[in-house]
């Protein structure tokens, strides 16, 4: 009876891995609601791209990081460094990455295998998580991106995402949690990017995403500052 009971279980597990896994043709784009991030996930798909489960990280969180370019930043917020992590860590990521220079896309969990578009309802960041955003790098100028969460270390009070294969810009952001000498906290953000041009690596992309992390991290400070309201 229980060598059938575990045979039941492992079909089952098949049956989801081969009928249940999401596709990227199965996004509903007019709950999307940005035509840059539609036309990056056609540029997926025309990559070979087919599962959300095929998208990967450019760079793994134990992956060297020799040949790419570094940039480094340091945020501070006067509170407490378990009041701030627990805050980047469970603010719904479709809040915490929607602001002036940026607007959430959409969010597919490989944990859950679920879709999460504007306005769901997500605890927080995990590991596995895609993030997909249009950057309004310019009054003119719109892209998307994506990412995937790759680190989330309560312990050591770090996390990582990376852009994923099909981006642009191969890489990862990092960001460190520590506590000062007044009992607030800093958040040291390093990231480690690259790409095929090196004017758009040693120009542009410093520029534009000193930028967008300001705004990132200057929302996150507003959030908090709300919620303790």
């Amino acid at each position: 009876m229980k060598r059938v009971l575990l045979l039941s279980v492992f079909f089952n597990f098949l049956a989801y891995l081969c009928c249940g896994q999401l596709y990227l043709a199965d996004v509903e784009f007019d709950k999307v609601g940005c035509v840059q991030v539609e036309h990056y996930v056609q540029g997926q798909i025309k990559n070979n791209t087919e599962k959300f489960t095929d998208v990967k990280p450019s760079l793994e969180p134990t992956a060297s990081t020799a040949g790419f370019r570094f940039h480094e930043r340091e945020y501070f917020i006067k509170d407490s460094l378990l009041n701030v992590w627990g805050h980047y860590v469970h603010t719904n990521p479709s809040i915490a990455w929607n602001a002036s220079r940026f607007s959430f896309g959409m969010l597919f969990s490989k944990n859950n295998n679920q879709l999460i578009y504007p306005n769901g309802d997500v605890d927080g960041i995990d590991r596995g998580q895609i993030i997909y955003l249009n950057l309004n790098v310019l009054k003119i100028k719109k892209l998307a991106t994506a990412f995937e969460i790759t680190t989330v270390d309560d312990k050591k009070k770090v996390i990582e995402f990376s852009y994923v294969e099909d981006n642009i810009t191969h890489g990862k952001q990092q960001l460190s949690f520590s506590q000062t000498r007044k009992g607030f906290t800093k958040i040291t953000h390093r990231t480690y990017f690259k790409s095929q041009s090196a004017l758009r690596d040693h120009f542009l992309y410093p520029y534009f995403h000193t930028r967008l992390t300001n705004t990132y991290h200057r929302n996150m400070k507003h959030l908090l500052k709300t919620k303790e309201n």
